[in-house]
């Protein structure tokens, strides 16, 4: 999900069509590694017109995949306990329209009934990614988006 400010109107994206594969070990969480990816094309604002708008913006023929790297995680506990938040600073890099960049996010996790939920956000600038803010009407949206995820991680049998 992204959220972004607009003189006549925040907006949300969202999209539901997230992959990607996760390792971790509940009892020693901070060694987890894994990616995730998104198509752009997949996210929706509510809006027809603003989600092309989005899809040219973000190229998304040239460039159908937003990915997620993981590289290192620092936990507030050494484990995760069920129902009981873990604070996280998740770093890794972040790939939109070819661009590369290092990102940290903030998050917590939790055990859930034997899965593992996370939950993350942060803030990132459009044209650090080579992203010119779209324009409507003379007026810009943000540069900087806030950028968050909710996930139930299961293991790879279900």
């Amino acid at each position: 999900m992204f959220e972004a400010s607009f003189p006549l109107g925040d907006f949300t994206g969202i999209t539901r069509e997230v992959w990607g594969e996760v390792q971790l070990d509940p009892e020693n969480f901070p060694t987890v590694r894994g990616s995730a990816g998104v198509n752009p094309a997949s996210f929706k604002t509510g809006i027809d017109g603003r989600d092309r708008d989005l899809g040219k913006t973000l190229e998304v023929d040239r460039y159908p995949e937003i990915r997620f790297t993981l590289r290192e995680v620092r936990a507030s506990f050494p484990s995760l306990a069920d129902r009981v938040d873990t604070h996280l600073s998740i770093e890794g890099e972040l790939s939109i329209r070819g661009v590369t960049r290092p990102v940290t996010l903030t998050g917590r996790a939790q055990l859930r009934e034997g899965r593992v939920w996370v939950r993350g956000e942060g803030t990132l600038k459009m044209t650090d990614y080579g992203i010119p803010p779209p324009k409507k009407f003379f007026l810009s949206v943000g540069d900087p988006i806030r950028v968050s995820f909710d996930a139930l991680l299961a293991p790879k049998s279900e």
